[in-house]
């Protein structure tokens, strides 16, 4: 097969769907040597060392980084004629966005609805092309492909789509952040508790500084301070943030690399995340996989994703928060506890097995037919056989973490 990639979100602001995106594509390129991959991408990505392989070919276009609506433009307009240039037999977009034209066989990753469950969270802008145009593709496209339970049954009901359409996959943890050993490059002279995500609504921060005050003001002794790594959004509704008499302690971090990232989950004394609604919710994976409590929410996707490994709360209740990030901070047979049903919640998502499960569907929808009846064609023995394959090279690098490669 002759694999296409919609390559615009690595010219993206690299948030949690980006991220996650590139780790998807490298691994996916990693794994699979049989289908040729074409990525459809920017010429700045054509020296990255994820995508040198003799099966990987980058197509540079005028993508730029930060000009959103004209990297739109070239997506609906510019991409399908690529595609159909170089033949692709599937086009893959990672991202939540597709051309909406493009008449060939394709797949779209959808991570969520936020927008839909709750429009209040968004621009009028944004959210009213979301709603107009994300029922259209998952329409259109041959496979949509989401990361929950939470955002399947979402989908289901709010695109009205047949079943088998939607294939649950889950997301991974990229292995950089399985290093269980502390960074003494960040030795700050101070504990924190960390946030990680975008400053909007949806994330609920000002329930966390609520219940941050109310931590601070009930236990003189504790002196932890508050991080908060993360910038707002144009495509979010701006949120007023009040700092509260602790303001002192709360440290508003803005925007950090990937590399900053890591040292500040490894030196965190406890990661709380009380978003309202996440399609799958990253950061509590890479906080335990950092060898780091948890405070989480009880709704949408999180109770899924962290299992019995994080404390889950109702995310509007700020003191039901505040007693679960004290009992984080001070209890300490609960906290060896955490770290470990962590480490071991996190080993269930592998990047390698997300991508084999990709590339099973890949198959799926280039052996079926595209007509009125939907009839699917059996995958070929042969082609079963390379997923075979695929499984014990997945097996290898599991077994062996000197085998395989950084994302």
């Amino acid at each position: 097969m002759k694999i296409g990639i919609n390559g615009r979100f690595l010219v993206a602001k690299q948030t949690g769907v980006q991220r996650v995106a590139r780790n998807l594509i490298a691994t996916l390129v990693d794994l699979d040597k049989e289908n040729e991959y074409i990525i459809f991408t920017c010429e700045d990505e054509r020296g990255k060392p994820e995508w040198q392989h003799p099966n990987v070919q980058i197509i540079s276009s005028d993508l730029k980084i930060g000009q959103v609506f004209r990297n739109s433009i070239w997506e609906q307009v510019t991409l399908p004629r690529l595609a159909k240039k170089h033949q692709i037999d599937i086009l893959h977009s990672p991202a939540n966005m597709a051309p909406l034209f493009y008449s060939g066989k394709s797949i779209l990753h959808i991570h969520d609805l936020c927008f839909v469950v709750n429009p209040t969270w968004y621009s009028f802008s944004f959210r009213t092309w979301y709603n107009f145009v994300v029922p259209l593709l998952t329409r259109k496209v041959d496979r949509v492909i989401t990361n929950s339970n939470n955002s399947r049954n979402d989908l289901l009901l709010f695109c009205e789509l047949p079943i088998k359409k939607v294939s649950l996959v889950y997301w991974a943890v990229g292995e950089e952040f399985l290093s269980y050993e502390k960074d003494t490059k960040l030795n700050p002279p101070f504990e924190y508790i960390l946030y990680v995500g975008s400053l909007e609504p949806r994330k609920n921060i000002k329930t966390l500084l609520q219940a941050y005050t109310q931590l601070r003001e009930e236990n003189p002794d504790i002196k932890t301070k508050l991080m908060l790594v993360g910038t707002g959004n144009p495509l979010f509704k701006k949120i007023n943030l009040s700092l509260g008499p602790f303001a002192p302690d709360i440290i508003l971090q803005g925007f950090i690399n990937d590399e900053v990232l890591r040292r500040y989950y490894r030196e965190a004394k406890l990661v709380v995340y009380p978003s309202l609604y996440e399609g799958f919710g990253l950061p509590p994976l890479e906080a335990m996989a950092s060898g780091v409590p948890v405070v989480t929410s009880n709704t949408s996707s999180l109770p899924e994703v962290v299992g019995k490994a994080a404390l889950t709360v109702d995310p509007l209740n700020d003191r039901e928060l505040a007693g679960a990030m004290k009992q984080g901070l001070t209890d300490e047979p609960l906290r060896q506890r955490l770290i470990q049903l962590g480490y071991e919640q996190v080993s269930r998502f592998n990047w390698y097995r997300v991508a084999r499960n990709v590339i099973s569907i890949y198959y799926e929808v280039f052996h079926t037919k595209r007509n009125d009846d939907g009839h699917t064609v059996s995958i070929p023995f042969t082609d079963w056989d390379r997923l075979y394959q695929l499984e014990e090279n997945l097996h290898h690098k599991e077994s062996d973490p000197h085998a395989t490669s950084t994302h």
